[in-house]
């Protein structure tokens, strides 16, 4: 049976258990979301974020603050078409949505306003920074460079598959799964339920290395969430009845509303960095798209705003026009495609078992993104000016890591008196290395430990595990910007 209203949990995981009334009532908790959401530094730490270009001074080109708030829009646009086309059918009641509208709503602009919030800085280039550096020092084939972590003959079941986990878990960095992170364990938002749920985009824990079963394999492509988080996204799965590997059915429009945004923001920003002219970029697309017939979704979509633009007088003008056109039609098209999906796989979708995107099948539509993403891989992201940005930002995060490693060769109890005390006299440059790191970082390390048995054979392991994520989310925290500076700023030569 499908009922969305108890999907929409309103309850908190860190406030006792409250009671709404009416619809409104249940709207207040939400609205609640809604103000910490928008009022916290993840959101305004977007706005030094670049989408595609890192370190860009051009504020027309978009950072990931003015891209979450496109993709906000067009998950609303979702949401207000399947609710339109649910009520038309009479089946709005039906699937227990009657009384949860304005709700959801919510928690789809919200979720598409976050969902970027993970992302380290330089993007995709800065994960995999990340992932290599942990990779080459704690891989699993291989003994640790730090011992804490090497498996020993005389270890117990439980320690060795402790230890495999935390190398694993640590080797794998993800921007979806640091904001699951974020939001619950260094920020502390206290959000819904409902509302952390519709960020949680893939299924997988960052430690699996078992085969991913043929049913999940799109819904576990990714680290969803990382060891130190387990017991929550449980906690949160039992409370939304979400099965293993399954996913919550709002996530699916957030996703749908990204993919919608950014296949366009990317042309646009390229034309915009003179990577491509616009009249390049019509000849890529219309090469990609094969034959085009009159009236079809290329011509609808791509021809009309293009044959407009040689008519203009005013190219810059021009310009303009066309990006605004070929954004409002592909909208027009793909939100409404993206609706009726939802609708026609409801089922699937309500119980997080649908192993896809919303927008992936055989259409025109689907066709018609693919090209936009072709265009972007094949003639944007791989541009010598992206490519070299890149690897600038992958030499900062590998120096970041490399500057901040003598915290990671302490030994557990000398680390743990650093933490405490803020000093160690043995040690004047880790002392000074710790004493740069965000305290909100240094306060979730803390709180990690003292739940800890220190009597426990696992102490020590637990303890580096989350000294490894002190570090990770103190430089994944971090603006382009201020990456680059404090990079410069400790590799300097005198």
């Amino acid at each position: 049976m499908i009922d969305f209203n108890k999907k929409v949990n309103y309850q908190r995981y860190a406030s006792k258990q409250r009671q709404a009334s009416d619809e409104y009532s249940v709207l207040r908790f939400f609205e609640s979301d809604r103000g910490r959401i928008l009022n916290s530094a993840a959101i305004r730490r977007l706005q030094q974020k670049t989408q595609v270009f890192p370190l860009e001074r051009n504020s027309v080109v978009r950072t990931r603050l003015t891209h979450s708030m496109e993709v906000q829009q067009v998950g609303r646009y979702i949401v207000k078409e399947i609710i339109n086309r649910l009520s038309l059918s009479g089946k709005l009641k039906t699937f227990g949505l009657d009384k949860s509208v304005m709700s959801i709503e919510s928690l789809v602009e919200m979720a598409c306003l976050m969902h970027d919030i993970g992302n380290p800085p330089f993007g995709h280039f800065g994960e995999a920074a990340i992932n290599q550096w942990f990779n080459a020092r704690l891989g699993i084939d291989k003994d640790s460079s730090y011992p804490i972590l090497n498996i020993n003959e005389t270890d117990a079941p439980s320690l060795k598959s402790l230890k495999l986990k935390i190398r694993q878990d640590l080797a794998n960095f993800e921007g979806n799964a640091q904001a699951i992170r974020l939001v619950h364990t260094i920020l502390r938002l206290n959000l819904t339920y409902s509302q952390i749920a519709s960020i949680l985009k893939y299924s997988k824990p960052a430690y699996w290395s078992d085969d991913i079963p043929d049913e999940f394999s799109y819904l576990m492509k990714k680290p969803g969430y990382y060891l130190s988080e387990e017991s929550f996204v449980n906690e949160l799965s039992q409370q939304l009845d979400i099965q293993p590997f399954h996913r919550y059915p709002l996530t699916y429009i957030m996703e749908a509303a990204d993919d919608i945004s950014y296949c366009i923001a990317d042309l646009e920003d390229a034309v915009e960095k003179k990577i491509l002219t616009v009249q390049q970029l019509y000849h890529y697309l219309k090469e990609a798209w094969g034959p085009v017939k009159k009236g079809d979704l290329f011509d609808e979509v791509v021809n009309k705003p293009y044959d407009n633009l040689k008519k203009n007088e005013f190219e810059a003008i021009g310009i303009d026009q066309f990006f605004m056109y070929l954004r409002v039609n592909t909208i027009a098209k793909l939100v409404p495609h993206a609706a009726e999906r939802f609708i026609e796989n409801i089922e699937t979708i309500y119980h997080g078992s649908f192993n896809h995107a919303l927008l992936e099948d055989l259409e025109a539509e689907y066709k018609l993104l693919n090209i936009f993403k072709t265009v972007g891989f094949e003639h944007i992201f791989n541009h010598e000016m992206v490519e070299n940005i890149e690897l600038q930002g992958y030499r900062i995060i590998t120096g970041l890591l490399d500057i901040y490693s003598p915290l990671l060769n302490m030994s557990t109890e000398d680390f743990i008196n650093l933490a405490k005390t803020s000093n160690h006299k043995n040690y004047p440059i880790e002392t000074r290395l710790y004493h740069k790191l965000s305290a909100k970082h240094c306060v979730a390390y803390q709180q990690a430990i003292a739940l800890l048995d220190k009597e426990h054979c696992s102490f020590k392991c637990w303890e580096f595990y989350y000294r490894c994520r002190l570090i990770q989310d103190y430089i994944s925290g971090m603006t382009d910007h201020f990456a680059y500076d404090e990079y410069r700023k400790l590799m300097v030569t005198f």
